[in-house]
């Protein structure tokens, strides 16, 4: 049909610039987020009704390359090789000039690159930090589309250079391409996240109830963070700081203590790292490498997520080798490297496959005290620590007498068993946390307070006083 027919438009009727790029341009610009989008191609004789714009966009470009695909070539703003001065043309000059349009076309798709990875970020920030769903990140995507079209046919105008030429079309076309790319749908957009920014990509493991968890693989993980300049030299140089505390009577780490002097790995191997997993309802508090500073130990850019599932699916028995087995594997390969997994009171029980109940029996992961003694048991010598040799014994024992498990404390294997680097008496130390700042440490507050007022030190009120003057840190 006659280019005539782009005087209306066939959605709103209104009157519209008489070129495929203006038809195109107020299509994005006014009906871009029309949730009801519906029409037929004005350029055809077809009846088809389009409904979405991207494919009413790709079909009707058809008809520009086709009718007008000589005429750009005569539009570019770049001169042509003909149009040089040939009175000292030679073949010097037209290797110069091929040199000069690969630079510029290089610069063109690193520009295009940049902005690329700019528009990823932008989105990550956005997406992660509002948790806003698709259809919104794919208005966002047209609605910046829409003004740095805008923007271009600005300042071509400020140029005196027409708005309608090869170059200016094919800059909003690349621009409109690259950003409907990213964000055509999940995949894409996780394709996009992986190639600028090493995004690690979750593994879905199936169980049998149904559920879904989700792994994300360790030694891709690992090699991300080891090829970050500097991550390496941080890591050996808190190693040397951490062994300056050996033989003294001081516990910086981990590996100052008793249990840590003794790994066989650590004795033996200084060229390692520690991990740390951490195992609690969800949320992102602690980092993966335990060499780490204190300074990056509570930065983000230092915390991972390894394995995400549902409580109730860890609770089910034939979900747990199958949620760990992949995890296991991965340790095993690593083994060498020693494994530390702190938590609360609940999961490291889970995990080592203790009890799970804290109000009768043998409750305790690290002492035989039954729970009805531990009132009156404050010290080491008053009770029998467990050991490693102590444990594999009883676990055999309950593996052949299942009625027994509540002699000792163990319910069954550790689902982490597999790895040789890991016991369930050496591998789970407290939490300082869990057992300290949230357990020990408000009873004795709570008797500090009421020996303080029983004895009439200070008064209710003047202990009130004082607890509403006292300068609390940000993270009191």
């Amino acid at each position: 049909m006659s280019i005539s027919n782009l005087q209306k438009c066939t959605i709103c009727l209104s009157n519209v610039d008489r070129t495929t790029h203006g038809y195109l341009r107020h299509l994005r610009q006014v009906h871009g987020n029309d949730h009801l989008f519906n029409t037929s191609c004005p350029l055809c004789d077809s009846n088809f009704i389009y409904t979405n714009l991207k494919s009413f966009t790709n079909h009707f470009r058809k008809h520009d390359f086709n009718s007008s695909g000589q005429d750009h070539s005569s539009l570019s703003l770049v001169p042509p090789f003909n149009d040089f001065n040939l009175d000292n043309h030679d073949d010097t000059d037209d290797s110069q000039q091929i040199q000069q349009t690969s630079v510029w076309q290089s610069e063109h798709h690193g520009a295009l690159d940049e902005i690329r990875k700019f528009y990823v970020k932008m989105l990550l920030k956005v997406r992660e930090g509002h948790v806003l769903p698709g259809n919104i990140m794919k208005t966002m995507a047209l609605s910046i589309t829409c003004l740095l079209e805008n923007f271009s046919y600005y300042l071509l105008s400020k140029l005196n250079i027409n708005v309608d030429n090869v170059i200016s079309y094919n800059f909003n076309n690349d621009i409109e391409k690259n950003i409907f790319e990213i964000s055509r749908n999940e995949d894409s957009f996780i394709a996009a996240c992986q190639s600028y920014f090493k995004f690690v990509k979750p593994k879905e493991i199936l169980l049998p109830t149904g559920s879904k968890a989700y792994y994300i693989p360790l030694h891709q993980l690992l090699k991300n963070l080891f090829e970050t300049q500097g991550f390496y030299d941080c890591v050996k140089q808190e190693k040397e700081f951490i062994s300056q505390f050996h033989g003294q009577d001081i516990i910086y780490h981990y590996q100052n203590a008793e249990f840590g002097r003794q790994h066989p790995v650590l004795q033996h191997k200084t060229n390692c790292f520690s991990l740390q997993l951490y195992s609690d309802d969800l949320g992102v508090v602690n980092p993966l490498i335990d060499d780490l500073p204190a300074r990056h130990n509570s930065s983000l850019s230092a915390v991972h997520l390894l394995l995400l599932y549902y409580k109730k699916d860890f609770d089910d028995e034939k979900n747990r080798k199958i949620l760990f087995a992949q995890l296991s594997k991965d340790l095993n390969s690593l083994e060498e490297d020693g494994l530390i997994l702190p938590g609360d009171k609940i999961q490291p029980h889970e995990l080592g496959g203790f009890t799970k109940t804290f109000t009768s029996g043998y409750c305790c992961r690290y002492c035989f005290t039954n729970h009805k003694d531990m009132k009156y048991i404050y010290k080491e010598t008053q009770t029998s620590i467990r050991t490693s040799a102590s444990y594999d014994l009883q676990l055999q024992h309950i593996q052949t007498v299942p009625s027994d498990k509540s002699l000792y404390g163990i319910n069954d294997l550790s689902p982490l068993s597999s790895i040789s680097s890991f016991h369930p008496i050496m591998s789970l130390p407290p939490d300082l946390m869990h057992d300290v700042m949230e357990g020990v440490m408000p009873k004795l507050t709570g008797c500090l307070l009421h020996v303080i007022v029983s004895s009439r030190l200070h008064t209710c009120s003047q202990v009130c006083q004082m607890i509403n003057k006292f300068n609390f840190g940000n993270n009191d």
